[in-house]
């Protein structure tokens, strides 16, 4: 590549050097090789609609409530760094929720692949939003919903064995049928008003209380849930997923299942196990520490919301550039706009010459890029990463960014693929030390998207979904994309320094394309 010769010392270690970098899908994130793994190249005003109908309902009994051994990691804070509360909420229940069915004595031990051996040793959370569309007594529909999902949920641990079992030596899970984290909460407010103005951090207080995202999950739940019941029935359904089995795809299918059985479906949804067959791990290779990559101070978060209409005239602009074998996606279009502003706020709170770089690292499913394909209903860590480089303090152009972009994704073919494999991806992987500098310095950011992945078609018998949100599992410099309810637009999820999303945010290129938190509601008719 032209600029290999031309770029300073520290753009050489970021693409010749044999360290790693960050990968993140779906919030999903994992160590990749830098020249074998790596591929480089106004407020809405709301009215009530029939979607948020219902009483208010009270709860008096608590149930099953006590202590956590852990904590909640507090994510919102105030100008002298207290944690702020910014929701009303009150824990009425805790529980595991066991397989309906005993794990067979042979699916007792579930190895993990060599993918999800590398994965960060994090969760990820996650939050659906559904309406209550049903006029009868509140109190009655939250019971009938509550007995749902938790018969539903135990239904589907039989084919999602490994979910409730425990992590152990990074190798395997154990399938003890020790169960899911399973909490219910009441929160004193209607689901419209919650939605009206909703926030990375006001959004993170529905999430279970435990384990944090930074707490070890060796030994500990898979996966935690917790049922947000708003005063209309509204319900918030929060999940924190660990990443040595969830990625993006992963995700989706465990709650397309989920929401299968509540409805009452006689289809049953299988995943597939090949994961391990294909990427088997490898117990000689020592686990890199996430802790130099993961968030250390205060950090922001902020909505951008792009619609049809200005994805359409953006894309429109962004025909012409290198090897265009078709007008540029949402996606790539979306993430060259905030690649081009981040990397200009990086530049501007920390020095940056001619030839230093700013890297975007994207997630690749690899399942439709396997030849033959790897199964659609198989689950695991299947991602691989992608990464491009550009030089803020050079002229930034758009299509230039969307041509890097598509090619470094390109390269993450079936021949890719093949390499992964056997002892050769094992050979690869050994050589894996410490993150890479840039990775650690911050002149990067970590992109994952979720468009496409149908989580609005989800259908739990009482309605679609109004709002699913992605959150950042703690890393410093983060972007998830997600699709909007109606219109084809597209959510993206920006986390950054105080001090980088003060610059970004007052980015004019970026808010000539995007709208800054607006409400979800904005897409439902009323």
């Amino acid at each position: 590549m032209k600029w290999i010769s031309s770029a300073h010392k520290a753009t050489q270690r970021v693409l010749v050097s044999r360290q790693h970098l960050l990968l993140h899908v779906g919030s999903c994130p994992r160590y990749f090789h830098a020249s074998n793994t790596i591929r480089w190249s106004k407020s809405y005003q709301i009215q009530a609609s029939s979607l948020f109908s219902g009483r208010y309902y009270s709860i008096s009994a608590n149930q099953n409530v006590t202590k956590s051994s852990s904590y909640r990691l507090p994510y919102a804070y105030n100008k002298l760094g207290n944690s702020i509360k910014n929701v009303d909420l009150e824990i009425i229940s805790r529980e595991s929720i066991k397989p309906a069915s005993p794990t067979p004595h042979h699916l007792r031990t579930f190895n993990l692949s060599i993918i999800d051996q590398y994965m960060f040793d994090v969760y990820t959370p996650l939050i659906l939003f559904l309406p209550n569309t049903d006029n009868t007594s509140v109190t009655n529909v939250v019971t009938k919903r509550s007995k749902h999902l938790k018969e539903a949920l135990s239904k589907i641990l039989t084919q999602f064995y490994p979910l409730a079992g425990r992590v152990k030596e990074n190798l395997h899970i154990e399938c003890n049928d020790e169960g899911v984290y399973y909490s219910e909460a009441r929160v004193n407010q209607k689901l419209k008003d919650f939605l009206c103005h909703p926030d990375d951090e006001k959004v993170r207080e529905l999430m279970p209380e435990s384990p944090c995202i930074a707490e070890s999950l060796l030994g500990n739940y898979v996966i935690r849930i917790q049922v947000n019941f708003f005063l209309c029935g509204g319900i918030g359904i929060s999940t924190s997923v660990s990443h040595k089995i969830f990625d993006g795809h992963t995700f989706h299918m465990f709650m397309k299942a989920w929401a299968a059985a509540a409805r009452g479906s006689q289809d049953i949804l299988s995943p597939n196990f090949v994961a391990s067959e294909i990427f088997p791990n490898n117990p000689h290779l020592e686990h890199p520490s996430p802790s130099k990559i993961m968030a250390t101070k205060t950090l922001s978060t902020k909505r951008f919301v792009f619609d049809s209409t200005t994805l359409a005239f953006l894309k429109n602009q962004l025909i012409v550039m290198p090897s265009s074998g078709h007008p540029p996606t949402r996606m790539e279009a979306t993430t060259a706009v905030i690649w081009k502003a981040v990397a200009k706020a990086a530049s501007k709170v920390r020095p940056f010459g001619p030839q230093s770089p700013h890297a975007l690292f994207s997630a690749v499913n690899l399942r439709k890029r396997a030849s033959p394909p790897l199964p659609k209903d198989s689950i695991g860590n299947l991602i691989d990463g992608a990464g491009a480089i550009c030089f803020p303090k050079r002229e930034l152009h758009l299509p230039t960014l969307i041509g890097e972009l598509r090619e470094s994704i390109a390269k993450i073919n079936s021949d890719h693929i093949e390499s992964m494999k056997g002892e050769k991806g094992h050979e690869i992987l050994r050589k894996l030390k410490q993150p890479m500098d840039v990775t650690r310095e911050g002149d990067c950011i970590m992109a994952s998207s979720m468009l496409n992945s149908g989580m609005y078609n989800l259908d739990f018998g009482w309605g679609k979904p109004v709002w699913f949100y992605i959150m950042n599992a703690g890393f410093d410099r983060f972007l998830a994309l997600n699709e909007t309810l109606k219109g084809g637009g597209v959510e993206a999820i920006v986390t950054l320094s105080l001090e980088e999303m003060e610059i970004f945010e007052r980015d004019p290129e970026l808010l000539s394309y995007a709208t800054v938190n607006p409400s979800p509601l904005r897409f439902l008719k009323h």
